[in-house]
């Protein structure tokens, strides 16, 4: 950490806004306000204090890794050149102008330049706007669509786009002219034999006959045709436009929030509210990222623009002890595949193999790509990595290397993939994954899929179940869904033969009888130490000691019954540490809800719960089912600093001849692993995932600051070598989790104490329109630049919330 973010992280510390923030204990004990509610507002001696402090931690951070969005981004038709031909979209002249790609461009971006993150209109332009510019009718399905995008700079750092693409009325006669042209010159074409070789083609595809009016008796031409038929004087046209944000830290659910919120506040008749430019300015300039183990509370733009601006804690993990941020909701990763896809797509990725998505929904492609590579931990992707693939560049899907790419359903290219032996190809809508040749089977799969499906169903996340493994007679076997498609899987009742013989770890035997005792093996307990009332924890795995497993129910007993441990049922304010507090009081520890509940009473709860809260609820998800793998890769290598081969030179002659030195001793690794897992482990071993991994453990020996994920692992690791002994080699038993509570507890105390909180939006223009027809290009002069006017804001309209119940973190929204 540099010397500014010492300072900046210093100054953090002490601007707690809660009262009680700063006590060692009882935090976890009292419910914060609810999320949509704003704190009351402090003396006005201790917020201008304050205030001066937060500016002061402006000028300080450095803007590259403070700011939340680094640009504002609006796409779409340029009416100065007109219509022009998307050229990377291939021949689509056989198809009705409707169905053809047109060439956006990008019509505002603020501000104009930052010096970290030089702005790319072509590469911005053509991921806002992935099916390029799109025209549409009152007859076809016009609702705005959102979708996440990242590109890879040449520093092989990640910098991530969010898009919200609607269709907006076309006015300009030339326009509505032009298309009406070019669908009678298509039909004209058509009926006159012209497109003959064009014409088989529509018969063959299908789909794409809808260009033809109905007077025209096309084979397997699609009920839906006439929505691609142009009427000029009854249809109303429509063409794509975008609005973007370019950011640093995937925060995906905010910028999600925001783009949407910000379309439904576009004045479209005179009423209160405040202006486009004002929520901008907001997110661009006064919105500060969370530091390491820091939360912020934002406000972000209402549903409608009379409301009050919406509240949202955004907050980042502590890289010495948690895993990295991951702001996309697993959820939905296992709701679109189901665990033993999952499983299998993995196995693929950590392989190193080319990997295909294909989905009709942008999106879908998007968190598929993102979360099946955060699953990775500690390994890290170092390959060619598109989740969303543009038509430009297609040409990619030749490339002799790995990658993860994703392609649109409707592209010609997701219809032409082939049964290379490398190529793993997922079909996301329809939940079908084709695999490599010869793909072995993951350490344990069986076990792991059971343990990732027990945390699922406690979360009640509804998915495919027809592979998972279930528990029968104390054994994991399948579901009523069949066989694992031919991945090292049959014997009796469809164990998998590879993995039948493993069992729990030992003393277990008396838990394996059903899947609740199951459970218990990820129970946590949480004493109370320090000074009486003090409120510090002290972590104590169960599993520390497996041959003590029968003496936890006797302990769990007696600790709740000293105190030690609060039940479901305790009163908030006892002196014992719950995780089960939140922003909004609606979280409960999955592994203290009742199993009696029905499950209709406990889906219901579920459906109660607001976008916000089912943010929250979904980063939760995430840091359980994370662990989950994690502690997967901790028990396969928990023994790899053993056989790494140290070199006996300097550094730079060390870093000039790595490529030709063996860093890892493979051949004894594996010969300590148990036989039906090496065929996996000798493939991984060979990948430049774990090549990188044993260099930045060589190169630790020279570095202050190792790399962050390779510390973390190691720490992992010696937990692992505390409960079972420093001299251990391989694991032959599978051994569930018991960590996810413990990393659980640092995300529950983050939305509970907030460090930092921002004003909401404050109008900053002296005057503003009353109403739009169309989403306008905004005001350069108060978005370029990030002290928009000198002179004090605006007061807030009737019914916004006031600048001054809230602390600021921008010089000009001082309300003093």
């Amino acid at each position: 950490m540099t010397t500014r973010e010492n300072v900046v992280a210093s100054r953090l510390s002490k601007l707690m806004l809660s009262s009680g923030s700063g006590s060692s204990g009882g935090s976890g004990n009292q419910l914060p306000p609810s999320s949509a509610q704003v704190q009351s507002p402090t003396s006005p001696g201790e917020q201008s204090q304050s205030q001066s402090e937060l500016n002061q931690i402006k000028r300080d951070a450095d803007p590259q890794f403070s700011r939340f969005a680094d640009y504002f981004v609006i796409c779409g038709l340029d009416l100065d050149t007109g219509l022009e031909p998307d050229r990377f979209a291939g021949d689509n002249l056989h198809c009705s102008p409707l169905d053809r790609a047109y060439k956006s461009k990008p019509l505002a971006h603020y501000p104009e330049n930052v010096p970290w993150n030089p702005f790319d209109a072509h590469g911005i332009c053509m991921l806002s706007l992935p099916q390029g510019l799109r025209f549409r009718t009152q007859k076809h399905n016009i609702e705005p669509r959102f979708h996440s995008f990242a590109t890879t700079r040449e520093d092989g750092k990640r910098c991530y786009g969010f898009s919200l693409v609607f269709y907006e009325e076309i006015r300009n006669r030339n326009i509505c002219g032009a298309i009406h042209t070019l669908q009678s010159m298509f039909i004209t074409e058509l009926s006159n034999g012209q497109q003959t070789h064009s014409l088989s083609r529509v018969k063959q595809d299908g789909p794409v006959s809808r260009s033809l009016p109905r007077h025209f008796k096309v084979a397997g031409q699609a009920p839906q045709s006439a929505q691609s038929y142009y009427d000029i004087n009854k249809d109303k046209l429509y063409v794509a436009k975008s609005i973007t944000l370019i950011c640093q830290a995937p925060y995906a659910f905010a910028a999600q929030m925001f783009l949407k919120n910000l379309y439904r506040c576009l004045p479209r008749q005179p009423g209160a509210g405040i202006s486009l430019e004002s929520y901008v300015y907001n997110i661009l300039y006064e919105v500060m990222l969370p530091q390491q183990g820091k939360s912020i509370r934002v406000y972000l733009p209402p549903t409608e623009p009379h409301l009050p601006a919406i509240a949202l804690i955004l907050q980042r993990p502590l890289l010495a002890t948690e895993l990295p941020l991951l702001d996309f909701p697993l959820r939905l990763l296992f709701k679109y595949l189901g665990v033993e896809c999952v499983i299998q797509l993995l196995t693929c990725v950590l392989l190193e193999n080319q990997v295909l998505l294909r989905s009709t929904d942008y999106q879908r492609l998007m968190i598929v790509g993102e979360c099946i590579t955060s699953l990775l931990f500690p390994f890290v992707w170092p390959h060619v990595y598109a989740p969303i693939l543009p038509a430009a560049l297609h040409h990619f899907l030749d490339a002799p290397v790995p990658f993860v790419m994703g392609l649109h359903a409707e592209c010609e290219a997701a219809h032409k993939i082939g049964s290379e032996a490398t190529l793993c190809f997922v079909d996301i809508d329809k939940k079908h994954i084709q695999l490599p040749e010869e793909l072995p089977v993951f350490p344990h799969k069986m076990d792991f899929m059971a343990e990732i499906g027990s945390v699922l169903d406690k979360f009640e996340i509804e998915r495919d179940r027809d592979q998972e493994p279930s528990f029968r007679n104390g054994y994991v076997g399948r579901g009523a869904g069949g066989g694992a498609g031919g991945n090292g899987s049959g014997g009796p009742g469809g164990v998998d033969a590879m993995i039948s013989s493993c069992t729990l770890p030992t003393g277990l035997q008396a838990t394996r009888r059903s899947k609740e005792r199951f459970q218990q093996l990820q129970e946590t307990v949480y004493t109370l130490s320090g000074s009486p009332g003090g409120g510090v924890v002290d972590y104590q795995p169960l599993i520390a000691h497996p041959s003590r497993i029968d003496h936890v129910p006797r302990i769990a007993d007696f600790l709740r019954r000293k105190g030690g441990i609060r039940g479901a049922g305790s009163p908030v304010g006892s002196p014992t540490v719950s995780l089960s507090s939140s922003p909004v009081g609606i979280y409960h520890d999955v592994d203290a809800v009742d199993a009696t509940m029905p499950v209709s009473a406990r889906r219901s709860e579920k459906q109660k719960l607001s976008a916000v809260d089912q943010y929250y609820q979904d980063l939760r998800i995430n840091n359980s089912v994370r662990e989950i793998f994690l502690n997967r890769f901790v028990h396969m290598f928990h023994a790899y600093e053993y056989f790494v081969i140290y070199p006996n030179q300097a550094r730079d002659e060390w870093i000039s001849n790595r490529e030709t030195l063996q860093n890892f001793d493979k051949s004894s690794f594996l010969s300590d692993q148990p036989e039906h897992h090496r065929a996996f482990l000798s493939r991984f071993l060979e990948s430049q995932m774990f090549a990188t991994l044993i260099d930045n453990k060589i190169l630790a020996m020279w570095e202050s600051h190792p790399d962050e994920q390779l510390q973390l692992f190691d720490q992992r690791v010696k937990l692992l070598r505390r409960r079972h002994g420093e001299n251990m080699i391989a694991a032959t038993s599978y051994e569930p989790c018991v960590l996810s509570q413990d990393s659980q507890h640092g995300f529950e105390k983050r939305l509970n104490c907030i460090d930092i909180e921002v004003t909401p939006p404050s109008e900053i223009l002296a005057n503003r329109a009353a109403y739009f027809r169309s989403f306008p290009l905004l005001e350069k002069g108060v978005l370029n630049q990030e002290c928009a006017s000198s002179s004090p804001p605006a007061p807030p309209p009737l019914g916004h919330p006031s600048t001054s119940s809230t602390l600021s973190t921008s010089p000009l929204r001082n309300p003093y």
